[in-house]
């Protein structure tokens, strides 16, 4: 009969989720009573030779709530978000709201008149055009 070895990833992984049901156990009632406090959404940035795009996830937010900027090679975008109120006691509240602001400095010579936006399914496009480099001389 072979030896079978435990995967150490998997025993890890089960130890993290019954840390985390133990806590959410724990403290469920305390963070049900606390308001969603502000939040940070996620951002993805992706640099190609002409653009910089970045992807930030708003599920919920109109375009009236969001605002982009580019100034000095940084990009901010900015946001708030409101929840619905409802009636009755929260027995686990996770989603945020509030004021948001992400900046990003960007190895990058962005060209600020060329900030575009668009926003569909929760997800925010931002891409911004690089300047060009230069143009190449060659010596003779």
């Amino acid at each position: 009969m072979r030896p079978s070895w435990a995967d150490p990833t998997e025993e890890v992984f089960a130890l993290r989720e019954r840390l985390y049901r133990l806590l959410d156990a724990s403290f469920v009632s305390e963070q049900a009573l606390q308001p969603p406090s502000s939040f940070s959404p996620n951002v993805d940035i992706l640099a190609t030779d002409e653009q910089v795009i970045m992807l930030v996830e708003v599920p919920g937010m109109t375009r009236d709530d969001l605002s982009v900027q580019v100034e000095d090679g940084v990009v901010t975008i900015a946001g708030e978000r409101n929840l619905p109120d409802t009636d009755g006691a929260f027995h686990r509240r996770e989603r945020r709201a509030g004021r948001f602001s992400r900046s990003f400095a960007l190895a990058y010579d962005l060209d600020p008149a060329t900030v575009a936006a668009k926003l569909e399914d929760g997800l925010l496009r931002v891409s911004v055009q690089r300047r060009s480099a230069g143009t190449q001389v060659t010596v003779q």
